[in-house]
């Protein structure tokens, strides 16, 4: 404790991008809307096969995203918290490091290595909406940042 404050309460809230929180809230938002409302019409009406895989593996897609985002919101207060050990961390390296871990964490999930996601079928189709979930998310952290200008 120093000057009567420990160093959580210290802690400065990061200044997430707009379009990161956009992106989260829009996720969810799709994520929820297929599960109740899209993916059973499709079901429902039979659509042709390319668009039920769509709306089959769009949680896959959505969970990389969220995924990711979180991760990286998770390391970059880490980094922050322990300042005097990894807070000269970059970026990039926070970026890539959160990707890697939703990565292994997901498709160790369809590859059914676990199954902490719940009743989890193997679909190819899935893991092909993860990968692109992932390099989606992390080509857009790493073009246009995650957190506004820090201070130096």
């Amino acid at each position: 404790m120093v000057d009567g404050f420990t160093r959580l309460e210290r802690m400065k809230e990061i200044p997430i991008k707009k379009y990161v929180r956009y992106l989260f809230g829009i996720s969810i938002l799709v994520f929820i809307l297929n599960k109740f409302y899209l993916r059973p019409w499709v079901l429902e009406n039979e659509l042709p096969i390319p668009i039920q895989i769509m709306v089959l593996s769009i949680p896959n897609f959505i969970e990389a995203i969220v995924g990711t985002l979180i991760a990286t919101g998770i390391l970059l207060q880490l980094r922050q918290y322990f300042d005097k050990t990894i807070g000269d961390i970059k970026d990039t390296y926070i970026h890539l490091i959160a990707a890697s871990v939703v990565a292994i964490y997901v498709i160790s999930q369809e590859l059914k290595f676990h199954n902490l996601g719940g009743n989890n079928v193997y679909d190819p189709y899935d893991v092909i909406a993860s990968i692109i979930g992932l390099l989606l998310t992390l080509g857009l952290i790493q073009a246009w940042g995650f957190v506004e200008n820090r201070d130096p």
